[in-house]
């Protein structure tokens, strides 16, 4: 039996390209999975250790955060934007969606992370009317072992 042939060059490229495709759509699917993966582990960790209440009890206490929202903030979501960090050491940057009485807006805090300390670096309102303000940051809250 004779090998079916293609009826024209077209039909090469076009197995060789959807082959290519299809390659590079797994492997982008992969990195993507893995970083969500990373992303994801830190998330919990800034969860399970409270980080993320620090944050809102600091916007709390601070006049220029109530003035704008109100008190008392409730969070929903928290969204990590960038981390660079060892199992002992690191900086880690994330967002949290903050809503009170007068208004929403999205805290953006950066956090710097010791073997036994979480410590809040830098925190800035961005409130959905209005210009953002940088609020004073301080504060830490102890770091739980890992499980």
């Amino acid at each position: 039996m004779r090998p079916h042939r293609l009826d024209s060059p077209w039909q090469s490229w076009m197995v060789a390209a959807a082959l290519v495709l299809g390659g590079l759509g797994c492997f982008a699917g992969g990195v993507a999975w893995v970083s969500r993966s990373l992303f994801q582990g830190i998330e919990q960790e800034l969860r399970r250790n409270d980080v993320h209440r620090l944050a809102l009890r600091t916007a709390e206490s601070s006049p220029l955060a109530t003035g704008r929202l109100g008190t008392p903030l409730t969070s929903s979501f928290l969204t990590l934007r960038a981390h660079g960090s060892t199992p002992d050491e690191g900086l880690v940057d994330f967002d949290l969606t903050v809503q009170g009485p007068l208004g929403r807006g999205v805290l953006e805090a950066q956090v710097a992370y010791a073997t036994d300390r979480w410590t809040l670096r830098k925190l800035v309102l961005r409130p959905e009317r209005g210009d953002s303000v940088e609020l004073p940051a301080g504060g830490s809250t102890p770091a739980l072992p890992a499980d």
